[in-house]
């Protein structure tokens, strides 16, 4: 048994150096701080960073090769990758979405010249941002993204209106009262479930987090932690218009996505027959077609307002229909709530039964 010990003992170990990179912002950067965070920024900040490695004992080690850079919670949008030569490397870094307390990460790891990374990783100190508000989180030129997609999503609300703007058995819509629909005000959270008893519709909220995902190119904060202030009560924003020129649009759309909208003289199309495409989507999906202008909207009603069959009324122009609009990957769908979303309709296509 001791010879066993003494021969395991005799093994060295192949280290591949080197085994701390350490990662340091420049002195006299603005990093913000915990009271006086930097504002949030889908834009980026930049920020000079030095990036230095070491060995298992503590000293210098002059490494040369690539290492890849990263943020979190945030994204870097340049460089992803850094060259270091006898090493170090200083540069800037290019920070986005980067919110609370935000570092930079150093990493030797996916290699791409045929050498074994040693895994060593180094990060920097806090730069601290303020956290994001609903339309700040929102904002983008990407209708299928959104500025904190797959982070855990915390959001900035406490000084701001949010309000519960609806619910549905699985979870319920917020709106920021201080940017107004059609500036990416509204956010969909989804509960999995039948929300809480004190969310309803008015209700205030003084904060939300969550976890952030674009499910079929919807955003939704999903395990959401939430707090109601208690005994008060808003009043949520009234339904936006939505034109022909912006329901042909999918970013246009987008700055909706979320809130209460309406369309007025919308066209239910009179080919939405049994034999057609559409009416197989709806059979499958609930979801019905709307014209509007030369652009088609949808509408879902079949939990809310059952009684309601949309091939009954093939051809008819409605006087409106309202809803909380949501996307399915380009596809905008007024979730209507009440049998009053729906507006009369009356035949207006020629040869419409």
């Amino acid at each position: 048994m001791l010879a066993l010990l003494l021969a395991c003992s005799s093994v060295e170990r192949n280290r591949i150096e080197p085994s701390f990179v350490h990662v340091d912002l420049a002195t006299g950067s603005t990093l913000g701080t915990e009271a006086a965070p930097l504002p949030f920024s889908a834009v980026g900040s930049t920020f000079t960073a030095t990036i230095t490695t070491w060995n298992v004992d503590g000293e210098a080690y002059p490494f040369s090769g690539e290492m890849s850079l990263s943020v979190r919670p945030g994204r870097v949008s340049a460089p992803a990758r850094i060259t270091l030569v006898d090493g170090a490397w200083t540069g800037s870094v290019a920070v986005e979405a980067g919110f609370g307390p935000t570092r930079i990460w150093a990493a030797d790891e996916d290699v791409t010249d045929g050498r074994s990374p040693s895994w060593s990783a180094g990060v920097s100190a806090p730069i601290w941002f303020q956290r994001p508000t609903i339309p700040e989180m929102q904002t983008t030129d990407n209708h299928e993204s959104n500025q904190l997609e797959g982070e855990f999503a915390e959001l900035r609300i406490g000084d701001r209106e949010v309000v519960v703007s609806a619910t549905d058995p699985a979870g319920f819509y917020v709106s920021d009262l201080g940017a107004a629909p059609g500036n990416f005000s509204g956010l969909y959270i989804y509960t999995f479930s039948k929300p809480p008893d004190e969310i309803v519709v008015g209700a205030r909220l003084d904060e939300l987090n969550g976890q952030n995902s674009e499910y079929l190119a919807a955003t939704q904060l999903n395990f959401p932690t939430l707090h109601v202030v208690e005994g008060q009560r808003l009043s949520p924003s009234p339904a936006a218009l939505i034109t022909e020129a912006v329901a042909c649009e999918n970013n246009a759309m987008e700055a909706y996505e979320g809130s209460r909208v309406r369309v007025e003289a919308p066209v239910i199309p009179a080919t939405f027959t049994a034999d057609s495409t559409a009416f197989a989507d709806y059979v499958a999906y609930g979801q019905w077609p709307l014209e509007v202008g030369a652009c088609t909207v949808y509408a879902e009603s079949t939990a809310t307002v059952p009684d309601y069959y949309p091939p009954d009324h093939a051809g008819e122009t409605l006087s409106h229909v309202e809803g909380m609009l949501k996307e399915v990957y380009g596809k905008w769908i007024f979730i209507v709530l009440d049998e009053t979303d729906i507006g009369a309709g009356t035949r207006s296509r020629k040869g419409s039964p």
